[in-house]
């Protein structure tokens, strides 16, 4: 079962689609992201967003020039993407699947994987295949930015990350070159986001 988590699947996932219960969804891109790219510390070329939702980061960065491939095992996710790339005349790869499974199609191919709610949407026991499948897909020297949720809760998902867990599961793979709460959070997850420029050893 390595592909899904052991507590919530791609039926669970879907059903928060079908009932429009998403209260992980900011309705924008996350705003931390918006001033990364400002001031140019996302390198520009292809862009991988696993469990990425509704996509506004995909539809960001595919608005300004990157080559985004997007990944989501929900219908709903997906159906929805698509509709929103179609409609600001933009592209993109949007493919309906399991990050965990992407074929070797993908080894080595991405400069740039952004984490946004996928991390702590996984079960915990997924964290060390999550950084070793990043490994796989970004090219030498390719950089992992992103979002960490720090729900100070038990349970989930989403499930709590601590800057120790960053540290103890990407610290071997990953230079970190930046880990920090950012203070540009949405206003719903001000002080619960670690912020982590990551780059592939």
């Amino acid at each position: 079962m390595a592909e899904e988590s052991k507590d919530y699947k791609q039926e669970d996932w879907q059903r928060h689609y079908e009932t429009n219960d998403m209260g992980w969804d900011l309705g924008q891109v996350a705003p931390p992201f918006v001033k990364l790219w400002e001031d140019k510390k996302l390198p520009p070329g292809k862009v991988l967003i696993p469990g990425c939702g509704r996509g506004h980061e995909v539809v960001f960065l595919a608005s300004n020039g990157f080559e985004v491939t997007a990944v989501d095992f929900s219908e709903g996710a997906v159906t929805h993407l698509n509709k929103s790339l179609k409609e600001r005349n933009l592209s993109g790869r949007i493919l309906q699947q399991d990050f965990f499974r992407l074929d070797d199609s993908h080894n080595s191919y991405y400069d740039l994987i952004i984490e946004q709610t996928f991390f702590c949407a996984i079960s915990p026991w997924q964290r060390k295949g999550y950084v070793l499948n990043s490994v796989r897909l970004l090219k030498p020297g390719g950089m992992l930015a992103g979002l960490f949720y720090h729900t100070e809760k038990q349970g989930g998902p989403p499930y709590n990350t601590t800057r120790e867990d960053i540290k103890t599961h990407f610290s071997g793979k990953f230079i970190i070159h930046e880990l920090y709460k950012t203070p540009l959070s949405a206003e719903q997850r001000k002080n619960k986001e670690w912020l982590a420029i990551l780059q592939k050893k």
